[in-house]
């Protein structure tokens, strides 16, 4: 808007606007932003992805890059014999095609995580894809570049430039990037960074950036590289993501792009025979890019609709492209028509992808499954496969002890799949992988390492009716649920446990609140391919945790039974505890609701109460009589709507998410924990509700 298009087009105003050395200043500005986002970025990406590259994303990419740059190059062939071409353009148009067949990791990485879908199955094959065409750009631009520069200048001068930047390159990697190594060894565990030592850091990558553009090599390209031999993730790339990318990224970097924007100039190419041919090369980059990612994708049979967002993808522009424009304007390869177009079309295809790329995609379609995974369905002695969920540490002791009570047996076992959740901070690339646990357990384990030595103990200790696989999942909150789906879907899990979002003190008070954690777990009920069962734990208020493990004391389990699928479902599994030893159930049937489905549900040797109440108030009367019984609670998330068994319940919900009743039992004045049941959400507009069984002969009587 306040480039030569639009305001600055008329002088009066830019003068005033930007005052002579105003623009000078903002581009230094621009370009110190634009160098430390680079490094930022180079320090958040693992380059021993492209060791695991799978095939599928090795073939495409490699297509998807050689393919339009090999017709670049004929296309521009042709143009030059049956046309003549200015010579401010004639120079530009081999580049503009080569960068036509490039698709920036960064770039992707940065759209993906826009869109929400990083860590779906799409991402992480665009992520891939993205890999291996920038390493091939990089590669083939580094090759080209160098070869002309030999060709240009002597003997001598080509030696000296190349022992020149060797050393450059030797001594980032080989001197100052051990010195740097040694500054965070030497930081404690859990402590943060010296001030001192972040700024050393931040002096080596401006003296880095210095000294390359000094040599000759663009100060953003020299800090990525030395970004890049850093180890990603905690606890450099965090940190150094922590305090620098607000700056980079938030303050500086939009200078850049306004910088950028300043020199974009649409009277430039209006009318002009030189525009018409600039054009119809940037055109052509774009339809090769995406013929030559759309038939790969649709010869390794992706849908339609994901392989057309695949191409959209790769054909998506952003700021690495407009450093390159930029760099070849300053240099004088490029003139300000061709910059311009550039900048255009780059806005504009980019522009109209994201959008249908959004509407194309949904990763939770893959999960939308027509067959019923519920404990419910899954029968008493069948494998049960139970999917929990970790945040933190203090998520560990509740889970361990629910898995306990849910009976494992050898005639009834459980498979447990236990996903370590972490935010991406620190890195690009998200993961969802198998953890590989030590062997031994040791005093000096992690954090990550205490979690799998606690569910270690756990199988060792229940061996023959318990297996724990382990996974860890490194994403944005925005879509973690992708991974937890994902991982339900796959292992065919019947119910995924989710930690509810606030932790409590000891006193009842509340110590945390993660809006984040509340996010995912919204996510997942609506979108799990199975039943979800968040738990809301308060076992430290009664001292300490009550385990059934200890068999001191019975563990003492209420189900609250108000009618509906998801009441029955938490039945289900409530029944299941009723068979351990140390543990005892009683169900409190509210007004007779399903009584006779209830009645051969229940099953004998289990404690039940029957209660009539009139309204929402006397559900609230009965569940606060019994609060001192029980150390935990089960509950279904839904209800009949307009059920007087929850009139006046609902004006006070402060977690829908929970339903009426669990919404009433995380008030912070109770002291039991509560296990909130949803059965598999809605799928083409109906509930997943088996068929119920037939009341037996042998029912029990009330």
């Amino acid at each position: 808007m306040t480039g030569p298009s639009f305001l600055c087009h008329y002088l009066e105003f830019m003068e005033k606007l930007f005052p002579p050395g105003g623009k000078f200043i903002l581009k230094t500005f621009a370009d110190f932003g634009f160098m430390v986002h680079l490094f930022v970025l180079g320090v958040q990406i693992d380059a021993s992805l492209l060791k695991h590259t799978p095939r599928k994303a090795l073939a495409i990419g490699i297509s998807s890059f050689f393919f339009p740059f090999t017709l670049g190059g004929l296309a521009y062939s042709v143009i030059a014999n049956f046309t003549e071409i200015d010579s401010e353009i004639k120079d530009g148009l081999p580049l503009i095609m080569a960068v036509g067949s490039m698709t920036s990791f960064i770039v992707t990485t940065s759209l993906l995580t826009d869109l929400n879908i990083l860590n779906s199955e799409l991402g992480r094959l665009a992520t891939s894809i993205s890999m291996i065409t920038d390493a091939c750009g990089w590669c083939v631009t580094t090759i080209i570049s160098n070869v002309t520069r030999a060709l240009s200048v002597t003997v001598y001068d080509r030696l000296f430039s190349s022992l020149v930047v060797m050393g450059y390159y030797g001594i980032a990697f080989f001197v100052l990037r051990p010195f740097i190594l040694r500054i965070v060894a030497r930081t404690p565990k859990g402590e943060p960074m010296r001030d001192s030592d972040f700024l050393a850091i931040v002096s080596i990558v401006l003296a880095i950036g210095f000294f390359g553009e000094y040599i000759g090599q663009h100060a953003g390209f020299g800090t990525f590289m030395f970004g890049l031999s850093l180890p990603e993730g905690p606890p450099l790339g965090t940190i150094l993501v922590q305090k620098l990318d607000t700056i980079a990224s938030a303050l500086l970097l939009p200078i850049f792009c306004t910088v950028s924007g300043l020199d974009t100039d649409v009277f430039l190419v209006i009318g002009k025979k030189s525009s018409v041919i600039v054009q119809m090369v940037i055109g052509f980059g774009y339809i090769a890019k995406f013929t030559a990612t759309i038939l790969p994708s649709l010869y390794f049979n992706l849908p339609f609709a994901e392989a057309l967002s695949l191409a959209l993808i790769m054909s998506c522009r952003g700021i690495m492209e407009m450093a390159i424009f930029s760099s070849w304007r300053d240099i004088g390869v490029v003139n300000k028509q061709s910059f311009t177009l550039l900048i255009i079309n780059m806005v504009i295809v980019t522009g109209l992808a994201t959008p249908i790329i959004s509407y194309l995609y949904d990763p939770s379609k893959r999960y939308r499954t027509n067959s019923a995974r519920t404990i419910l369905s899954s029968g008493d002695n069948i494998d049960l496969r139970i999917l929990v969920c970790i945040h933190n540490e203090d998520n560990v002791a509740a889970l361990v002890n629910l898995l306990e009570t849910s009976n494992p047996m050898r005639g009834s076992p459980i498979s447990v799949f236990a996903l370590q959740l972490t935010e991406l901070v620190g890195r690009t690339s998200a993961v969802l992988a198998p953890h590989h646990q030590r062997n031994k357990m040791t005093s000096n384990s992690t954090h990550s390492e205490r979690i799998v030595n606690a569910f270690k103990y756990l199988e060792q200790r229940n061996r023959g009716s318990i297996l724990v696989q382990h996974f860890t999942a490194t994403s944005p909150y925005a879509s973690m649920h992708d991974d937890i789906c994902t991982l339900a879907l796959d292992k065919r899990t019947d119910i995924v446990i989710v930690p509810f979002h606030k932790i409590w003190t000891v006193n009842g008070k509340i110590e945390a609140s993660f809006s984040q954690i509340r996010s995912v777990n919204q996510n997942v009920m609506n979108k799990a391919p199975c039943s979800i069962g968040v738990l809301i734990d308060r076992g430290h208020h009664k001292g300490s945790h009550p385990s059934v493990v200890s068999g001191r004391t019975l563990y003492r389990i209420a189900m609250l039974y108000l009618g509906g699928a998801d009441d029955r479902e938490a039945l289900a599994y409530s029944k299941r505890m009723a068979n351990h030893e140390n543990v005892s159930l009683t169900v409190v049937l509210f007004n007779k609701v399903d009584i006779e489905i209830t009645r051969n549900e229940i099953g004998k040797g289990i404690v039940y109460k029957e209660v009539t109440v009139n309204d929402g108030s006397g559900t609230t009367s009965v569940i606060c009589e019994l609060e001192d019984d029980f150390d935990l609670f089960v509950v279904g998330k839904h209800h009949e709507p307009k059920s007087p068994l929850t009139a006046g319940l609902i004006e006070w919900s402060e977690y829908p998410e929970l339903g009426i009743i669990g919404d009433m039992l995380a008030a912070p004045e109770f002291r039991f924990s509560v296990l909130v049941v949803q059965q598999q959400p809605l799928v083409d507009g109906l509930m997943h509700s088996p068929k119920l069984p037939k009341l037996a002969d042998n029912s029990t009587s009330i």
